[in-house]
């Protein structure tokens, strides 16, 4: 995938709708618990890395979710060659997740607490407990399920109202079984170096791009291409939404 189709939306919907082709036998993928971590570390780019306070609007606008509402994703990886167990240590199968599961289980002022179960294939799950306050993203669990945000974005928000300068890109409709919802997207990169290279010229560069649901606030898409450059590796990772218990999906 070229630099200048990474965020167009309808080929990103394409590559939804189809699986993702292996590109060889012995493939290895992100392992879970490694992946939330990276996950979180790239929402905490998104939410930390800038600093803009403009008035807040109401935090009763801002939750769009309730509690008792599920959201449950797959998870589908890929890379470009085979990764190096010694270099990624802890690295398995994305592939073997069965699903992971959202649920609100509270709701305080702006602030929204979710339990997530990730469930494998051979039985095993991982279980976590996360808070976030939408009104600036911050997290009580940074390796946690990140992707909630207030409740009707539209072009050119911010994705949190304060200490953020991430905006929403655009805004369309996807279609779902129950008809078709208004959606919010956007699209972010950062590049990170290899702490324990003194010549900084091993790094890593994340290209992120988010699909929300405007009517709850959750993340309804994500799609991630990690580039490394010593040694080339390709990384990509998609979570989408399968089903809810909001609408018809």
């Amino acid at each position: 995938m070229g630099k200048k189709t990474k965020y167009q939306i309808a080929a990103l919907i394409r590559r939804l709708i189809m699986p993702i082709k292996k590109k060889g036998t012995n493939k290895r993928l992100i392992v879970a618990i490694v992946l939330v971590a990276i996950l979180a570390v790239a929402a905490a780019a998104i939410v930390l890395t800038y600093q803009k306070s403009p008035s807040s609007p109401s935090k009763s606008k801002l939750v769009g979710v309730q509690v008792g509402d599920t959201f449950t994703y797959s998870i589908k990886g890929d890379c470009s060659n085979p990764v190096p167990s010694t270099d990624y240590p802890g690295f398995y199968q994305l592939n073997e997740t069965q699903y992971y599961k959202v649920t609100v289980t509270g709701i305080e002022g702006s602030s929204v607490t979710l339990k997530t179960d990730w469930v494998f294939i051979n039985g095993t799950d991982i279980q976590q407990q996360q808070t976030i306050d939408l009104t600036n993203g911050m997290m009580t669990d940074q390796n946690g399920f990140w992707g909630l945000y207030p409740a009707h974005l539209k072009t050119y928000d911010l994705i949190y109202p304060v200490n953020n300068t991430v905006p929403i890109n655009a805004t369309t409709t996807l279609p779902y079984n129950s008809g078709n919802r208004e959606s919010a997207y956007y699209h972010v990169s950062t590049t990170q170096y290899y702490s324990k290279d003194p010549t900084q010229s091993t790094q890593r560069t994340l290209y992120d791009e988010v699909w929300i649901d405007q009517q709850t606030g959750m993340l309804t898409i994500f799609h991630e291409i990690q580039e490394y450059n010593n040694p080339q590796l390709e990384l990509e990772v998609i979570y989408a939404l399968t089903s809810t218990n909001v609408w018809n999906v």
